[in-house]
């Protein structure tokens, strides 16, 4: 014999059956039905409170999970708005000071000109000559200044990549810092386009070529390579020397203002490309040891066709 009571939801959906048999052929009685029935009703409340818990334990992780996302969110938006207002507050800052410096740096340096136009002994030439040498150092320290304290405002346009490299480092091959260094461009396949800021980009690598040349020896090669990154819509270039590694102390700090590792650095340089490479919506990243020299890597958002 076999008695069968359907197990239903709060909604009346059917989501399954209660089953009882019996060996030998019988007629179930009344009370037999109705007990079952009741162990069905209950059943079937029990299974769909267990669903209904686990719908909203389900839904209070997606509800955490979306809050805490918009809190992160909330809480990069406000310190990307306290960012820029220090930076704007820091630009107005720098400006006035500099215009305050620039002023008097100019007619000093009318004066010291002036200056080499006399016959001196050779001890106030040295003199002169140092004089001078500070006073160019000052006037482009005032200029780094004014460029890394300024909005990074950005004039976009569809750049590809492999031309855009082969001719700006072509230009760079005779550059000081390059004489007598090779420097290697390996492009990527396909080629890549991105929306940039031609000008800013070239003085990025202006400024990373020209470091890296510093770094090595003459005969010495300085690698820049373009690839397809593993995220997805992103390019990455790499400038690569095998001169000696930046000291491990100074790395994590190396794309701070003011810090460098050459006397003569204003130790902006790396601090402005930074700040432009972010403005691209990139990121920058510098790797360096006594193994592989330093690689610094630029990863920048590509064109979709």
């Amino acid at each position: 014999s076999y008695l069968g009571v359907p197990l239903r939801t709060c909604e009346g959906e059917v989501m399954g059956t209660i089953c009882s048999f019996c060996i030998e052929p019988r007629q179930f009685n009344w009370e037999e039905v109705k007990t079952v029935e009741l162990f069905a009703e209950r059943a079937a409340t029990a299974i769909d409170n267990y669903n209904l818990y686990h719908q909203q334990l389900r839904f209070n992780q997606v509800l955490e999970a979306e809050v805490e996302k918009r809190t992160s969110e909330l809480k990069e938006a406000q310190a990307q708005l306290i960012e820029r207002e220090r930076l704007a507050a820091i630009g107005e800052f720098a400006a006035m000071i500099v215009h305050e410096i620039r002023n008097p740096m100019t007619t000093i340096m009318m004066g010291l000109k002036a200056l080499t136009k006399l016959t001196l002994c050779d001890r106030d030439q040295t003199r002169l000559r140092l004089a001078l040498e500070e006073s160019n150092r000052l006037q482009k320290l005032l200029k780094e200044i004014l460029l890394y304290a300024k909005p990074q405002l950005l004039q976009l346009e569809q750049m590809e990549l492999n031309s855009f490299l082969e001719e700006l480092l072509a230009n760079l091959c005779q550059m000081p810092e390059a004489q007598r260094r090779h420097i290697k461009l390996m492009p990527v396949q396909p080629a890549v386009t991105i929306m940039g800021d031609k000008d800013k980009l070239k003085q990025v690598l202006v400024n990373l070529v020209g470091n890296a040349c510093e770094a090595i020896a003459p005969g010495e090669v300085v690698t820049c390579k373009l690839a397809l990154e593993n995220e997805p819509d992103c390019v990455c270039l790499t400038v690569h020397n095998g001169g000696a590694p930046i000291p491990a102390e100074v790395l994590p700090k190396i794309t701070q203002p003011f810090c460098s590792t050459k006397p003569e650095g204003t130790g902006l340089g790396l601090a402005i490309v930074k700040r432009i490479i972010e403005a691209h919506q990139g990121n920058l990243s510098i790797e360096s040891d006594s193994e592989q020299g330093t690689i610094i890597s630029i990863t920048l958002p590509i064109v979709k066709n």
